[in-house]
């Protein structure tokens, strides 16, 4: 339909009419701004509003500052037609999200990433509805806290694997890291393996690609094409490489891994019990919702399981202090139990690793600038007109580095603002839980990756030793992350060695 209006009509009038629109569209949302008090922001330009306003790169700082200039936790900025309201601290967040739950649990419609990319499956961008009920449902019975206990198992194969090839090839800790989300998504999701870690495997090589377009599309207004979706009917713009490049990965993370568990069912061969399995087993969901759920959660599992535990061994690089208080209380209970590896039980005896979790999660968050929400009719907050059909962009960033919750030293990894004078976990300090998402969109699995990154962090500093390469704290540059939705550590170097011979040869004796 739109290609035959596109070919009824020349350029210059399409051009001439989208100025028109857009031009008596910021023209009556100028009128509306100053009949309705809407929060502060830089003032916007005619036609194209902030978007020259907004940075390219880490968006989510110069937000935050723009915060402490206008004296607002909400600030709203105007966008070509486009509302953008920006929530900067956890008691605005929690006053949206949560208090006003309906209003706020829809998503924008973002067009590079819903039709170009194709990751309108993914639960995280799925707008309400029937289709986003039954997702959260299936997740639900997976991945509540009484529920997670069952993947253990899996959990913990895996970190044999995991400090194993660690121990063989400790310079490619990032690729091991890699190697251990993806395949242990694979294994408890759909019952699959991977190629061991250092070798091609088709299924981490999706993950990663898919990722990259998670990253770099999944941020509201990266392309231009989400303010104005009408470019996406133009066939050479900028992104529609970058789109088909993204789209290849993502057709494959959502058919091969469940077609194969499909196909090995109706064949009859015999396959390790999976989440996918049991869902086709039970026949209570349709095919294509488990699809999409189960793909979901090796997309989900992949992205904060590598994020956090790279981001883990950096900091640990950076700060040998925190990796020695760790270790003695590791050994401290490992002694007493009669273990060379902690367990899960182990962590209401481990306070102070338990802090570095959470200060993982704080220090540098996964997803600095939240998925976008979409405000659904109009609001007020303090005092303030909130517009519907708004974009809202939580600023998780900002809201981990509030010196007002954590302390002036935000940028400092510090495990010990979350922990009382006698050593335990502070019940006072606010909890990094904003990492995990708002709301009826928080994420529906961070019960289970709470428990990985417990069990990997504590495991890696019962055994390994790390350290800088360099000369010291004093020579290392600050960190350095990549810019996107997903935030990563760039590659950096560090020396990974076993503690003592002892623990090597505990490691070698791992199961394989």
């Amino acid at each position: 339909m739109f290609s035959e209006i596109l070919d009824s009509v020349s350029a210059n009038e399409i051009a001439v009419s989208v100025i028109g629109i857009v031009t008596a569209s910021c023209f009556a949302s100028l009128v509306s701004r100053r009949k309705r008090h809407t929060p502060p922001g830089p003032s916007p330009l005619p036609l194209i509003g902030n978007w020259l306003d907004i940075p390219s790169k880490d968006p989510w700082i110069k937000f935050a500052d723009w915060s402490e200039n206008y004296k607002s936790d909400i600030l709203h900025l105007k966008v070509f037609t486009t509302d953008i309201l920006i929530v900067n601290s956890a008691d605005a967040a929690k006053a949206l999200f949560e208090s006003k739950s309906a209003l706020y649990a829809d998503r924008p419609k973002m067009t590079m990433l819903n039709d170009l990319v194709g990751l309108s499956w993914l639960l995280g961008f799925m707008p309400q509805g029937n289709a986003w009920k039954t997702q959260r449902q299936i997740f639900a019975n997976h991945f509540n806290p009484a529920s997670v206990s069952q993947f253990r198992p899996h959990q913990l194969k895996w970190r044999g694997t995991f400090l194993k090839n660690l121990l063989k090839t400790p310079d490619h800790f990032m690729k091991h890291v890699q190697h251990l989300a993806s395949g242990l998504t694979l294994d408890l999701v759909f019952g699959l393996d991977v190629a061991p870690s250092g070798e091609a495997d088709p299924f981490i090589n999706a993950a990663t690609v898919a990722l990259d377009g998670l990253s770099t599309a999944g941020l509201f207004g990266t392309f231009l094409v989400d303010y104005l979706p009408f470019l996406k009917y133009i066939p050479f713009g900028p992104y529609q490489g970058y789109a088909k490049h993204w789209r290849t990965a993502v057709d494959i993370a959502i058919t091969v891994p469940f077609d194969i568990v499909k196909s090995n069912m109706a064949a009859e061969k015999e396959t390790r019990s999976s989440v996918a399995s049991s869902l086709v087993r039970d026949g209570v969901f349709g095919e294509e919702d488990i699809r999409k759920a189960t793909s979901t959660m090796f997309a989900n599992g992949s992205a904060a399981t590598v994020s956090a535990l790279q981001t883990f061994i950096l900091a640990m690089s950076f700060y040998p202090e925190v990796q020695s208080k760790a270790q003695k209380e590791l050994d401290s209970v490992l002694l007493s139990a009669d273990r060379n590896l902690p367990e899960f039980d182990d962590e209401k005896s481990l306070p102070y690793v338990s802090a570095i979790v959470k200060e993982v999660l704080r220090w540098n968050p996964t997803v600095p600038l939240a998925f976008a929400h979409r405000l659904t009719t109009d609001d007020v907050y303090n005092g303030y007109h909130l517009p519907a059909g708004s974009v809202i962009l939580p600023n998780t960033w900002a809201m981990l580095h509030n010196v007002k919750t954590y302390g002036k030293d935000v940028s400092t990894f510090r495990p010990e603002r979350f922990l009382t004078k006698d050593g335990q976990l502070d019940p006072n300090v606010r909890s990094p839980d904003v990492a995990f998402g708002f709301g009826r969109r928080i994420c529906p699995a961070r019960h289970l990756a709470s428990s990985e990154l417990f069990i990997y962090i504590a495991s890696i500093l019962a055994v390994f030793s790390i350290s800088d390469v360099g000369a010291g704290l004093s020579s290392r540059t600050e960190p350095q992350y990549t810019s996107g939705l997903l935030r990563y550590p760039r590659p950096f170097n560090c020396t990974i060695i076993p503690r003592s011979p002892k623990h090597e040869a505990m490691i070698n004796a791992l199961a394989p």
